[in-house]
């Protein structure tokens, strides 16, 4: 396990080496970044006895091209320690102005910052801005508690306790192997049915719940497979990513692929039917009396019905704007392992947004969880489904 410690310019570098002493106790590999600012407070030849890795400053890129990509790359976790308010700025506002503010923008691999400032720097508006979006877009953070600060002031600010830090860090080095080895495929995004050329039948899927999960997946240490409908969304880092239109081309590709799958979510938003004939050319207006559909294909029941080579797992969505109970009865009929339910109303449109309000459901029951980003809600489900698995 590998970890890549950022240490910033902050006066309490000094817990830097109790930490890192207690990682290379239980074996754990780092690497540091240590900022020029750092290196005024630091001693590096002290760091030097506390780590099994290198030691990195800004100097270091000039002889390593690509440096601050290939550190995030061979790394597990990054984390940053002491965080200081203008790394934080900086990071929250894509700024790569040094060795270390460059890698977390290259990063591909889950961050943590581990804030230590004067309590006026923390309660900072800007600051708090800063904070609440990293938040919001996954990077965790510890601390900082209240207590007595390196300044003589008394408020919160104080970086946490060591032997807490380490205990998370264990933890989260933990959580990021948890899929290690496993095969994840994911469906996500909307499919669209051509009527003619220039128009066609969909749904108002952005794909970012699906792109989410797909991500933390990744993050989780699994080989991921991201079949996708049409989106304006990055694809996520370390994942393999087939693009499709149809729900045909959909099902052909997740039963190509379909080989040793371990847990396969089908989040995509699958258009319920087709057009009986696509026209090979645009249908004049005054034309354009009826449409003819079909049925399109069910490939959530497809895939998790096969007698062989089905995937261990299966995991369907169901976006209801009535009872969950359309939820349950899909877990039932079409023999899924779980069922992530979406009541879309006025308060949930979760359609294009940041934000969803799930319930997981399972033959143990149904968990229901609080409005929160989509990010949160990946995390919710990767976590529902391995506490399902891992005994199995």
């Amino acid at each position: 396990m590998n970890i890549l410690f950022i240490i910033t310019g902050s006066i309490a570098v000094s817990k830097c080496n109790e930490i890192l002493k207690k990682l290379k106790e239980i074996k754990i590999n780092v690497d540091c970044i240590v900022t020029n600012n750092a290196k005024k407070l630091i001693s590096i030849a002290k760091l030097k006895k506390n780590i099994t890795g290198n030691i990195y400053t800004d100097i270091s890129e000039t002889k390593k091209k690509m440096l601050h990509i290939n550190l995030s790359r061979k790394n597990d976790l990054v984390v940053v320690c002491p965080a200081t308010a203008n790394t934080i700025a900086k990071f929250a506002n894509g700024y790569g102005n040094n060795l270390a503010s460059t890698t977390l923008l290259a990063s591909n691999k889950p961050i943590l910052l581990i804030p230590a400032m004067n309590t006026e720097m923390w309660e900072n508006k800007i600051n708090k801005k800063n904070i609440n979006y990293l938040k919001s877009i996954g990077v965790e953070f510890i601390g900082p508690k209240i207590g007595k600060l390196k300044c003589g002031e008394y408020g919160i600010g104080r970086i946490e306790e060591t032997n807490l830090i380490v205990k998370y860090l264990i933890s989260k080095l933990k959580l990021n192997r948890r899929f290690k080895s496993k095969k994840c495929l994911i469906t996500a995004g909307p499919t669209i049915e051509n009527i003619d050329p220039v128009r066609y039948l969909s749904n108002y899927s952005s794909g970012k719940q699906g792109y989410e999960i797909a991500s933390e997946f990744a993050r989780s240490g699994a080989n991921v497979i991201l079949i996708s409908g049409p989106t304006n969304l990055q694809p996520p880092s370390n994942v393999k990513l087939i693009k499709i239109k149809t729900a045909d081309e959909m099902l052909n590709n997740v039963i190509k692929v379909n080989k040793n799958i371990d847990v396969a979510v089908f989040s995509a938003a699958v258009a319920d039917f087709k057009i009986q004939k696509t026209e090979s050319h645009k249908i004049r207006k005054n034309k354009f009396k009826t449409l003819k559909l079909i049925e399109n294909v069910d490939i959530l029941r497809n895939i998790s019905m096969l007698k062989t080579n089905r995937p261990k797992y299966v995991v369907g969505f169901s976006a209801e704007t009535k009872s969950i109970k359309n939820g349950e009865r899909k877990l039932i009929e079409k023999k899924c392992n779980m069922i992530v339910f979406n009541k879309i109303s006025n308060n949930n449109k979760v359609f294009g947004l940041d934000e969803n309000k799930v319930s997981i459901i399972t033959k143990d029951g149904i968990r229901n969880y609080a409005k929160t980003t989509k990010i949160n809600c990946a995390k919710y489900i990767v976590d529902s489904i391995y506490n399902q698995i891992k005994n199995k």
